[in-house]
């Protein structure tokens, strides 16, 4: 959890960073983009999606899943991302940052309609940086924003290259402290847009979506 540090002498007060294990209820847009596709080829849908977050100082995780669990009747959804990041301060006082993130993601999407062979499997790789910000508002509030455009390349299996991803992505985070012994809640949102545009239009989709997400932070 955020927190203020007794320093030494020569050490520099600041707002310590955290980590959080939590889940979304994220309602996601997968939309064709492309020309050319059949009705049948393609896998567009609009549902809901849970997932679970991993959150630290320095790597993100997520596991994202949609079927019949969550409402999605004809298709099924799979998503896996990482990523590893070091954030810059460019201004830091004892209850405010403001920072500056170099990162790397990877992940894969595999949406599969059912009862039928159509199905859109990517890897990516991408690079990205942007802005975020930590700030508290007394001892028990604290906030984490952050917004991120990435661009890389996305690829299918066997695949070196198949095209470019431009992704962009943000959150923001409430932290109550205090509420489980020591530790706290997160309240927040995550904002995921991703724009696949891949060699043959087949595989040339749209992705947006918005999370709720609830977690503990320690």
């Amino acid at each position: 959890m955020f927190s203020i540090a007794e320093d030494g002498p020569d050490e520099e007060r600041g707002i310590s960073l955290f980590t959080m294990i939590g889940a979304s209820w994220e309602v996601g847009d997968f939309s064709y983009a492309g020309q050319g596709a059949t009705e049948d080829e393609r896998v567009d849908f609009s549902d809901s999606i849970l997932r679970f977050r991993f959150e630290s100082q320095g790597l993100d995780l997520s596991l994202g899943f949609g079927g019949s669990l969550t409402g999605m009747n004809n298709t099924s959804y799979v998503n896996i991302s990482g990523r590893l990041f070091n954030s810059f301060p460019l201004v830091r006082s004892e209850s405010f940052m403001l920072l500056a993130p170099l990162q790397i993601s990877s992940d894969l999407k595999q949406v599969q309609k059912n009862q039928s062979d159509s199905e859109f499997m990517q890897s990516s790789l991408v690079l990205g940086s942007g802005v975020s910000t930590i700030f508290s508002l007394g001892d028990r509030i604290s906030f984490n924003i952050k917004a991120t455009p990435n661009y890389g390349f996305s690829f299918s299996q066997g695949s070196l290259f198949g095209g470019n991803l431009f992704r962009f992505d943000g959150k923001g985070l409430l932290f109550i402290d205090d509420l489980f012994g020591s530790n706290a809640l997160s309240l927040g949102y995550h904002f995921d847009f991703r724009k696949y545009r891949i060699e043959g239009n087949l595989n040339d989709y749209d992705y947006t979506s918005h999370s709720i997400t609830i977690g503990y932070a320690f």
